[in-house]
């Protein structure tokens, strides 16, 4: 039986740092597609709240999603990606709210359209638009998490920082 802590990868003083856990693309699919159904909850709920109390549905929309972005990022880097420890999580949460600029872009998109083409739709009907561009935009959004975000290479690649197997062993660095 292996603990968290004993998964995570140390450095030769035997201290916690910052790791990427190996992982199976389809774990992290399902883990991400958990979180983003809770973030997605959260987005839109904090929608409609919003949308009710600030009135302009663009603005309750970049609100919400910048809230809800925020804790998916962080949830992402740690459940999905199993990223631990405070190294680089200010990095992980810029390039995760670039990131959230698609899911911006596409929601607001539809906002836009749905104005154009429904002016003065009801809540229900914008929240409608705002759920399915943000299912349009998760497939992209996962893409660009796992191979910019959280890649594993760069700063996490073999060599230079370990990465911890499911069973909790460290791989002993390849010789060069």
């Amino acid at each position: 039986m292996t603990s968290v802590g004993a998964r995570r990868a140390t450095v030769s003083q035997g201290r916690p740092r910052a790791g990427r856990l190996a992982g199976s693309v389809p774990r992290e699919l399902l883990v991400f597609a958990a979180v983003g159904v809770a973030s997605t909850v959260a987005h839109l709920g904090g929608f409609v709240a919003l949308r009710h109390v600030l009135g302009a549905a663009q603005v309750a929309n970049a609100v919400a999603l910048l809230l809800a972005a925020v804790a998916n990022t962080w949830a992402n880097r740690r459940w999905t990606f199993g990223i631990r420890g405070r190294e680089g999580a200010a990095r992980h949460q810029v390039q995760g709210l670039l990131v959230v600029g698609l899911t911006l872009g596409m929601t607001s998109g539809g906002l836009a359209l749905l104005g154009v083409a429904a002016p003065g739709a009801p809540t229900w009907v914008e929240t409608g638009v705002v759920a399915v561009t943000t299912v349009a935009a998760t497939a992209v959004k996962y893409l660009a998490m796992r191979w910019w975000v959280f890649a594993p290479g760069g700063r996490y690649s073999p060599g230079t920082e370990p990465t911890v197997s499911p069973t909790g062993t460290t791989p002993a660095p390849e010789a060069s």
